[in-house]
């Protein structure tokens, strides 16, 4: 009993939206601390207060389930999982990730509705953020959220200090003024109590990023950079510039070094250091990407970054620096930088990662991760103890500088995983682009082996002891355990999926079946419409095809496919369940198409803010969808309904499903893999490992009419089975 008060307490603190006050006055579960709770909780509060999530029967336990999961909390991780199965509620559950976030993560604010690309710390503790839209709000970081401030307007998403859009927002250091940079190219300057002190112009294109500093007058100057590539110096009092003229292209970094010194970066790759009185340039060095962002992290050193992912060090001298260092160059594209405290700075990256680095004589950093997507904005606090980031999906992440630890090689792929498949106890994913192939264990998210392959669709036999990659028209037979190749076959067209040793082919409107170890043709059709996608029933006994304006099931051995029209979008990804019943497709538009095959009953959900990108068979009649909103759907195929959302804070880019498992790749090279509970008590899912010689543990799919074309199981290599090759008229 004490523990179902446990829960029904926190339910009720979801949905009375009171998570900011804690539960420590609920007695948690039997070897469940309270801090583990509280942690859990602070990392979990930003989906906990989504209403879609809220609505779901599991939706906290869930959440807490897979936080508690990637963090190591496994006493609460237990009592999440027995609170599902004792309900008998369905949920989907993170059991790992290749990249888990970093024990410095203190919490998640989510309130913006578009990329993140200005963040300042308030002396007064207050974390002050615009986004792309033009929505500006301010935080208090103790309770993740948001705050009425004189500057940003109440409480959430705001368009500030005039009717523009924000760009860019910056800061005094003693908190006095705030600077925003509107889309109108005028910068107003407000006092921390709301007053409008200056509304400055002079710039013609849109500022992107904006800083204070001191002249050695003693007045207050405002650094504003713009895309045409001009630096403006303003005297905040008297509203009077000075001109900084130099760079070809937008200026994407700025930063005050001295009293009366500046450096700017720009796409030109230049870095350029200014006297910011005469507007005279003082220095200009060459770099060999453009520059994203500069910090200043003593009195004597400079860190800026660059779009190659290069981070690199300077000396300084009387604010211009000098005896260049290149202190990495293996990371992904860098896109901001910013002071970190005393002796330190933040590098923040395409691939949602964030370096804490420290310069000196012995240089180094630890890598934070968390974010999902490509961060662009960093600001801390003046002694460091407060970082944020933010990034493209308009999340800001809080960390504790002091809790960073290092981490150890880069898991995953260096880009998207484009495909995805579970054979036998290994998840294999395919980079989108290289086509590189890494293999990880089902269980522990260990990786097994990794190799060069192909960038199209990634499949398994039935018993999960080989693997097919495809690149272009060429189909890889290998070994799932290595990743070894044991053969490669072209077929005649573009590759649209795979199962088992059979492989869909298509050339425009024309779509065939073949042996993915030999090639040969067992069926073809033509459709009508180019074909994007398609995915088979066990044996493909049924195809479904995927084009723009249509969905179309075909079985091999009936005829011609049946036909049903959709809306027309870019077709992104189709699913069917085993018996061919259900289908879904996914659209370039967000929406998802729930068919029941064989009639012209569509029903059209929307199922992603964006884009929808992936879509698998879940067992049943289920399946389950993801995009670039990061959150994957659960589907009762024969409802049209959504039975379980999953946020997982990336965007989505491929899914698969077996063995009670979900397994998702994002655009960031990362693998999540995924519990499917149902309300049944198990330890963990059933897992097969297939041994040489043993057989088949997926049960062949019973005989029945349509799904006679089926190749049947023991058939030579190369050649269709007996009952196939007599419907086919062969000898």
């Amino acid at each position: 009993m004490p523990v179902e008060m446990f829960w029904d307490g926190l339910e009720q603190r979801v949905a009375g939206g009171a998570l900011h006050d804690g539960a420590g006055d609920l007695t948690p579960p039997a070897g469940v601390s309270a801090a583990a709770v509280r942690r859990v909780l602070d990392l979990e509060a930003h989906h906990l207060r989504d209403p879609d999530l809220a609505g779901q029967a599991a939706g906290l336990p869930q959440q807490l389930l897979a936080r508690a999961a990637v963090t190591g909390e496994d006493a609460l991780a237990g009592a999440a999982r027995a609170r599902i199965e004792s309900r008998g509620l369905s949920a989907l559950a993170t059991r790992w990730r290749t990249r888990p976030p970093s024990a410095a993560l203190l919490r998640v604010l989510d309130g913006h509705g578009d990329a993140l690309t200005g963040l300042a710390v308030d002396p007064g503790g207050a974390l002050l953020s615009v986004d792309a839209s033009g929505g500006a709000v301010t935080w208090d970081p103790a309770t993740g959220t948001p705050v009425a401030h004189p500057v940003t307007g109440p409480c959430g998403p705001e368009r500030a200090a005039g009717p523009a859009p924000v760009l860019a927002v910056a800061t005094t250091a003693d908190g006095g003024l705030v600077a925003v940079a509107g889309s109108d190219d005028v910068v107003r300057v407000r006092a921390a109590g709301g007053a409008e002190v200056a509304a400055l112009t002079g710039h013609t294109t849109p500022v992107t990023v904006l800083a204070f500093a001191d002249a050695p007058s003693g007045a207050t100057r405002l650094l504003g950079a713009a895309l045409d590539g001009t630096v403006l110096v303003w005297d905040v009092v008297r509203g009077t510039a000075v001109v900084l003229s130099g760079h070809d292209g937008p200026v994407r970094a700025l930063v005050a070094t001295a009293s009366g010194r500046a450096v700017t970066g720009g796409d030109d790759g230049t870095l350029r250091a200014w006297d910011t009185t005469t507007g005279a340039q003082l220095a200009t060095l060459q770099a060999d990407a453009g520059v994203t962002g500069v910090a200043v992290t003593g009195p004597e050193e400079l860190l800026a970054v660059t779009a190659d992912g290069a981070v690199h060090g300077f000396v300084m001298t009387a604010g211009v620096p000098h005896d260049a260092v290149v202190l990495d160059r293996s990371g992904a594209p860098a896109t901001a930088a910013g002071p970190a405290g005393p002796g330190r700075a933040l590098a923040t990256r395409a691939d949602g990662t964030v370096e804490l680095w420290w310069t000196g004589d012995e240089p180094g950093r630890v890598t934070l991760t968390g974010h999902g997507t490509a961060v662009r904005a960093a600001a801390a606090n003046a002694d460091g103890t407060l970082v944020a980031t933010g990034d493209d999906h308009g999340r800001i992440l809080l960390w504790d500088p002091a809790a960073a630890a290092p981490a150890g090689d880069r898991p995953g792929l260096p880009e998207a995983v484009g495909a995805i498949v579970v054979a036998g106890g290994l998840i294999v994913s395919a980079a989108r682009g290289t086509g590189e192939l890494v293999a990880l264990d089902l269980r522990t998210g260990d990786e097994c082996w990794r190799c060069d392959g192909g960038p199209g669709p990634v499949w398994s036999d039935t018993a999960g002891m080989r693997i097919f990659t495809a690149s272009g028209g060429t189909v890889t037979e290998r070994y799932a355990a290595t990743g070894l190749a044991a053969g490669s076959v072209e077929v005649p067209g573009r590759v649209l999926a795979g199962r088992g040793t059979l492989v869909v082919v298509g050339d425009g409107d024309r779509v065939a079946v073949a042996d993915a170890r030999t090639g040969r043709i067992y069926r073809s059709a033509t459709t009508g419409a180019p074909v994007r996608r398609a995915a088979l029933t066990p044996g493909g006994s049924t195809v479904l095809l995927g084009a723009d304006t249509a969905l179309a099931a075909w079985r091999p051995a009936a005829g011609d496919p049946v036909v049903v029209p959709l809306p027309g979008s870019m077709l992104a990804a189709v699913a069917i369940d085993d018996e061919g019943c259900h289908a879904v497709a996914a659209d370039a538009d967000g929406r998802a198409h729930v068919w029941t095959v064989g009639t012209d009953r569509v029903t059209t959900v929307r199922a992603d803010p964006v884009q929808l990108c992936a879509a698998t068979a879940a067992g049943g009649h289920r399946a389950v969808t993801a995009g670039t909103g990061g959150t994957a759907l659960l589907w009762d195929l024969t409802r049209a309904a959504v039975l379980v959302r999953t946020p997982l804070d990336a965007p989505l880019t491929a899914l698969a499903a077996a063995h009670g498992s979900v397994v998702a790749g994002d655009a960031c090279g990362d693998t999540h893999c995924l519990d499917l509970l149902d309300g049944v008590s198990t330890t963990g899912p059933t897992i097969p490992v297939p041994r040489d010689g043993a057989a088949d543990p997926e049960p062949a799919p019973p005989v029945v009419p349509e799904q006679a074309g089926a190749p049947e199981q023991g058939a030579p290599s190369g050649q269709p089975a007996p009952r196939l090759r007599r419907l086919l008229g062969l000898r």
